[in-house]
């Protein structure tokens, strides 16, 4: 083989593995964005399945635009849920969005207590989901924060027992678009049997 010929050979190897390093290259990064994906949907399905489950079974909803904090991103509720498991069966279920200031920020918590005992018988927060971006206006993909619940005013026959969950979950900014869930839960038609001030302390934390 003649220099010529062993460069030339040379030559069309290099591109050769230029093409299929940039075809494993672009695997990987389309690979990546896949998992980020499905992480985010996973998250958000956890906590719109959590939100779904306890709200169908709520008797009081307060409107989370105004209690426990403005802005829809804290919801108090008294529900029934799990009810034979719990003493007492009915309790006020809480939760939050962490924002993107908070030691733990972007994630979704969920507490629950006694109507009759809220200081002494408040359950730790646990988290129920993480990459919940709601209230991290830079992730939202609006430049806004956007409220994760919303009491339903519109259709007055339900008599306020509608809420409207919007999650957005962005597992990585940087390779992922936002996974928005948007899911409209009503509440059990009970609500006049309880008074509205059922759920009125929140414990501190």
């Amino acid at each position: 083989m003649t220099l010529a010929e062993l460069m030339v050979t040379m030559m069309i190897l290099g591109i050769a593995m230029t093409i299929i390093l940039s075809v494993l290259f672009s695997v990987q990064r389309s690979f990546g964005r896949e998992a980020d994906r499905s992480a985010s949907n996973d998250q958000a399905r956890l906590a719109v399945e959590e939100l779904d489950r306890e709200i169908r079974s709520g008797n009081f909803l307060y409107d989370p635009n105004t209690y426990p904090a403005p802005g829809g991103m804290q919801m108090v509720i008294y529900t029934q849920t799990n009810a034979t498991t719990r003493n007492p069966g009915n309790r006020c279920v809480q939760w939050k969005i962490t924002p993107s200031t908070d030691p733990t920020p972007d994630q979704l918590w969920r507490r629950d207590w006694s109507s009759t005992d809220p200081i002494n018988t408040v359950s730790d927060w646990r988290v129920i989901a993480e990459d919940v971006v709601n209230n991290d206006a830079a992730k939202t993909g609006t430049g806004a924060a956007v409220p994760a619940f919303v009491l339903d005013h519109s259709q007055s026959s339900f008599g306020d027992r509608i809420i409207n969950i919007d999650i957005l979950v962005n597992h990585n900014p940087k390779s992922g678009k936002t996974v928005e869930i948007q899911d409209s839960v009503t509440g059990r038609n009970t609500e006049f049997g309880y008074p509205n001030t059922v759920c009125n302390t929140v414990p501190a934390g």
